[in-house]
Order: structure tokens, then C-alpha cells, then sequence
């Protein structure tokens, strides 16, 4: 039965956004996000924002807070306000922290680089920033989670630092349910999941923003190959919480949630798993081929 937050009251609209959304505040006076399906077209994103939660919570991030609730009626996913939480006094997304402290950020969302050299341009503008050293280890860990989950939409206005009286930090995860099939139905999410070469294809497929492009997409493989080149720490950090994810844990998550189709829950089986063994299978090709 999920949690009906209609009496909650609404505060704001919650800014601009793929899903509608609202902003809204519990009885015990905490702040709240609402989203809901897109109005159009097939979309779970709403689920798929709870699953990847619950995916980085094992991988070993710290995520935005996220429930499926009812409200008016209506299915949508409640997400708790970090800042409230925290008692942060304010943050910067990243692509304002990228624009107004690096150089040619700009240029780089125009670029016409491709692969590997458009990707070190990306980390190019990162290492400027003057807190990317207290910043990366997590960067990195956002960026692996990413690959694992297939997250789509890791553009630079989709991760923050928040700020304090004395200090900043990375703020916990969020906006990561432009993933995990999102836009599937049944039919095809089943069409993909029963079949291996489609299967494989899809993960091979794998774009990815790196939290640095606003449009532009590079591919997985790449990102992760220079990952492993110029990060070597932080890569071998991350891709140890890789092969430490509890796939069991992960798969009694699924399987308490009783408001996903049958053809979801089979999926989200599969895929996550498939994604794990085939990302350790390209960082074994890359060590083979050094």
C-alpha cells in the first residue's frame, strides 16, 4: 500500500523539468519534491528514479531520499529536499559551477571533438574547478553508477555542490531515472531481456553525459576506458564497490515492490546483473590489451 501525501500542502512548483512536479511540505513541516509520469507517452521514470536509489544506495553512494507515493490520486515519486535535510545553506549545480569557475565550458558543449578526446576536454574543464580535488572520488563513483545503471541524463545541471557556514560537499545523488529502460514497455522490455544479442547491443549502445555535457553523449566504453587511464585510483576504488555490489540485496529490493509489472520486475533482474558482468568484462579486455 503506498503512502497517500494528498493532504500535504503544495509550496511551489518545483522548477523546470521533464516531469511535472511539485514542491510540497509534510505535516511535521519538511520539505519535499514531487514528480509525476510524463503526460505523455510511455515512461515509468517515476520507478525507475526509486530503483536507481536503491541501486546506488548498495553500490555505496549516498542518494537522494526517494518513496513512491499517491497524491490526489496520482502515482508519483517523493523525493526528500537534501538542503532541508542537511541544513545546507545553499548549492550550485554543476553546470553554473562549471560556467562561472572553469574556462571553456562553454566552448566545450559546442565542441566538435568526438570519443576519447571529447571526453578529456570534459575532465579538462573539471580539473579546473578548485574543489575538483575533494570532489572526484565521488565524481568518479556518480560516473561508474551511471555505466551500471545506463543513466541517460547525467548533464551537468544534474549533480551539486552544497554549501555550508564553513565548508561544502557533494550533495547525495539525484535525478538518476532517466535509466533503466525508462521509456520500455512491457513488450519490448521483454523482446530485449529474452534475448542475448539484444541484450548485449543495448548495454554495448550505452551513452552517457559524464555530468559534464549538457547534449552531447559519449560512449560508455570510452568513458570508462579513460576512467580506468586517468583516474586509476578512483577507478580501482569504484570498480571494487562494482564487483562488491550484493546482487542478492539488490534482488530482494525488487522484489518488494509490488507495484511494478511483472515484465519490470523480470527486467530489472536482468539488466543489472548483465550490465555488472559486462562492464568487468571490458575492464579485462583493457588489461589484456595493455
Amino acid at each position: 500500500m503506498l503512502r497517500d501525501v494528498s493532504k500535504w500542502v503544495k509550496t511551489g512548483h518545483g522548477g523546470e523539468s521533464t516531469l511535472p512536479k511539485e514542491e510540497i511540505e509534510s505535516p511535521d513541516n519538511l520539505q519535499y519534491l514531487i514528480k509525476y509520469p510524463r503526460p505523455n507517452g510511455v515512461s515509468w521514470e517515476e520507478v525507475t528514479e526509486l530503483i536507481a536509489a536503491k541501486i546506488g544506495t548498495i553500490f555505496g553512494l549516498e542518494m537522494m531520499k526517494v518513496e513512491i507515493v499517491t497524491r490526489n490520486d496520482e502515482r508519483g515519486c517523493l523525493l526528500r529536499n537534501f538542503l532541508d535535510e542537511y541544513g545546507a545553506k545553499t548549492f550550485a549545480e554543476g553546470g553554473l559551477l562549471l560556467g562561472a569557475h572553469s574556462t571553456g565550458y562553454q566552448e566545450l558543449q559546442n565542441s566538435k571533438s568526438k570519443g576519447m578526446d571529447l571526453i578529456n576536454e570534459g575532465f579538462k574543464v573539471l580539473e579546473r574547478l578548485d574543489i575538483w580535488d575533494s570532489i572526484k572520488k565521488v565524481y568518479i563513483d556518480m560516473l561508474i553508477f551511471d555505466i551500471l545503471i545506463g543513466n541517460q541524463d547525467r548533464h551537468p545541471y544534474n549533480w551539486q555542490i552544497i554549501y555550508f557556514e564553513k565548508d561544502c560537499r557533494f550533495s547525495p545523488i539525484y535525478d538518476s531515472g532517466a535509466s533503466l529502460g525508462f521509456r520500455f514497455d512491457d513488450k519490448k522490455l521483454h523482446q530485449i531481456y529474452t534475448n542475448s544479442d539484444q541484450l548485449n547491443g543495448y548495454v554495448r549502445r550505452t551513452k552517457v553525459k559524464a555530468g559534464v555535457f549538457e547534449k552531447i553523449t559519449v560512449r560508455a566504453h570510452d568513458l570508462l576506458e579513460y576512467i580506468q587511464i586517468y583516474y586509476q585510483s578512483e577507478f580501482n576504488n569504484s570498480i571494487k564497490k562494482l564487483k562488491k555490489f550484493d546482487l542478492e540485496q539488490y534482488r530482494k529490493e525488487i522484489e518488494s515492490l509490488d507495484f511494478l509489472s511483472v515484465e519490470q520486475a523480470k527486467w530489472l533482474q536482468v539488466i543489472i546483473p548483465h550490465r555488472q558482468k559486462m562492464i568487468l568484462q571490458w575492464i579485462d579486455e583493457e588489461d589484456h590489451h595493455e
